[in-house]
């Protein structure tokens, strides 16, 4: 009669690859997470719902925090690294590929919006230049008034006068 636990399992880990397998299955979520916060922002920016927008920036920052961290702990062991499964070293780097993809939509379509903005200001700052300021350089009404007649209050003025 055969043994009732003759099951073929996978070999052990060592606690400190176990730790490292656990940080990437962490890194991993961190990064499903992040890449999903990026999806949802773009469309609350583009219809201007600003208070959501606010509490998922604060969520983006804390996560990128997180990510951060977490990406330097994996770096300054790299021999580790080699020693995880190659099955999750596979879905790190293809849940990485998907950041740096979401990274990029992102990072355009806020700059466009971000241009966009830049280009309003702009405009109107021009609009009301137009409006405010004089059209033809400096008019004083007075002057065509006395252009003839003498005054002895008025003294001649120079530019960069020195005392």
């Amino acid at each position: 009669m055969p043994p009732l636990n003759n099951r073929t399992t996978a070999p052990a880990l060592k606690p400190e690859v176990s730790s490292m397998a656990h940080l990437l299955t962490r890194i991993v979520a961190l990064i499903d997470d992040l890449v999903a916060v990026l999806n949802e922002e773009i469309p609350l920016v583009e219809e201007r719902k600003r208070v959501e927008h606010a509490e998922l920036l604060k969520r983006k920052q804390r996560l990128t925090l997180d990510y951060r961290a977490s990406l330097k702990a994996v770096v300054l062991q790299p021999e580790l690294l080699q020693q995880v499964p190659e099955d999750l070293r596979i879905k790190a780097r293809v849940a990485g590929d998907k950041l740096a993809e979401a990274s990029e939509r992102n990072a355009r379509v806020l700059r466009a919006i971000m241009t966009a903005s830049q280009r309003l200001v702009q405009s109107i700052v021009a609009i009301v230049k137009d409006e405010v300021l004089p059209k033809s350089g400096y008019q004083n009404i007075q002057a065509g008034q006395m252009a003839n007649s003498y005054s002895p209050t008025c003294k001649p003025v120079t530019v960069y006068q020195t005392v």
